[in-house]
């Protein structure tokens, strides 16, 4: 019985032929053949019409593709061509440079891609802290996968080792991080969607306890009064006098430089870039100054006005550390544990507290972020006199204090 139009070869027919002086084809149907050369390798081919013109698709070779999975193969690639008009050469060609991309878009390469483009915004110390965080925590787990290859549960089983060290604020603030680096690169078309969801139950929640911070006026006094006879460096004891009577991000002041101060209308200009919540803001954040402070900074000038910074180290010139900041503020005050931080925390409870400001004069004074982004494109107050007011009544307060006399609020003084 003779055999229909598709289906022609078998098993049998394949391992018969011999090679012969040139090279010749066995028809199976439905455009596919097998190719068999002068040496007697054997090879499939899918032959086909694309935009009216003849296509050679080659196939892989027999035994290596069964003459079933040809059949399979070439009954797909006709549908692609015949159906959606599609050249499968050129879709395993793009499909080849798209894996080649992807296995270039490890996690690693676009997060630092990502830091760069956030350096715009981020203060120098946060870029750092992300970018020390990643190389610490997480590169080792996930820096060389292609992000479409990492999911969510990879990115736990990462943070649970940070969770498991009691790391939890870190842990949380590195999912973050995480998450805005998958956005990114969703942004970017890298990936078809964050795998990062909005919350995995399966981490622990850091407690949110805010900076350790000191609980009273009382105990500011004594703190001041412990600072007075700190026998340590000039510059880290003003820098420590100064934190408490500015409330201002340790950060900021630490790297302060001569050039932003104004002491003869008692200024401190921030510039935009130097400031955390530089993405907020149109403009740098103005610091009014106490009479106590321009005091302490005359003083302070004597010793670094030479330098760039107020609190220039000793070692290479450059800003005081962060570790020296704390450690005096540990060998000032040994009640219980504070930290630099913590003083616009102490500062904003006794300022509303107080009841003498109005809160948007306060929040300003801190250089807080308006979280209610239409009021803030509206209110573009800058509570100059409200805040001077605040300054010079902060430091008076601290001065009563640090006397150990009876702290009585200033009326009117709003």
């Amino acid at each position: 019985m003779a055999k229909l139009h598709a289906d022609l070869l078998d098993d049998l027919i394949i391992k018969a032929a011999k090679p012969k002086d040139k090279t010749y084809t066995l028809r199976d149907g439905n455009g596919l053949f097998l190719l068999v050369h002068t040496n007697g390798s054997k090879y499939f081919q899918l032959r086909t019409t694309l935009h009216g013109k003849a296509k050679l698709i080659q196939l892989k070779t027999y035994p290596m593709l069964s003459l079933s999975d040809a059949r399979i193969q070439a009954r797909e690639k006709s549908k692609l061509i015949k159906t959606e008009h599609i050249d499968p050469v050129l879709l395993k060609k793009k499909e080849k440079a798209g894996k080649a991309v992807d296995a270039d878009n490890t996690f690693k390469r676009i997060a630092e891609d990502w830091l760069t483009i956030k350096s715009r915004t981020l203060t120098m110390t946060s870029h750092k802290k992300i970018q020390q965080t990643f190389t610490a925590n997480v590169y080792g787990m996930l820096g060389k996968y292609p992000m479409k290859e990492i999911d969510n549960v990879m990115v736990r089983n990462c943070l649970l080792v940070m969770q498991k060290r009691g790391a939890l604020e870190l842990m949380r603030q590195t999912r973050e991080w995480i998450k805005s680096v998958f956005d990114f690169a969703y942004g970017d078309g890298l990936i078809l969607e964050n795998p990062i969801t909005a919350t995995d139950i399966r981490l622990e929640n850091a407690a949110s306890k805010g900076y350790p911070h000191l609980k009273n006026l009382k105990d500011a006094g004594l703190l001041l009064r412990n600072l007075a006879a700190y026998r340590g460096s000039f510059e880290v004891a003003t820098c420590v006098y100064l934190q408490l009577h500015f409330a201002q991000r340790p950060t900021e002041l630490r790297a302060a430089k001569w050039s932003e101060f104004d002491l003869d209308n008692a200024i401190w200009t921030l510039p935009l870039e130097r400031s955390k919540t530089k993405e907020h803001m149109t403009k740098a954040h103005t610091i009014m100054l106490s009479v106590q402070a321009v005091v302490a900074l005359k003083e302070l000038q004597a010793y670094t006005g030479h330098s760039e910074y107020l609190f220039a180290s000793r070692v290479n010139d450059k800003e005081l550390s962060e570790a020296t900041i704390r450690k005096c503020f540990r060998n000032v005050f040994i009640d219980y544990h504070i930290v630099p931080h913590g003083c616009r925390h102490f500062f904003s409870t006794q300022a509303n507290e107080s009841g003498l400001f109005r809160a948007d004069a306060i929040e300003t004074f801190l250089s807080h972020k308006d979280k209610d982004a239409i009021r803030k494109i509206y209110n573009q107050a800058t509570y100059d006199a409200e805040r001077r007011k605040i300054a010079q009544w902060w430091s008076d307060q601290l001065d009563v204090a640090r006397d150990g006399a009876k702290v009585i609020p200033i009326k009117g003084a709003a």
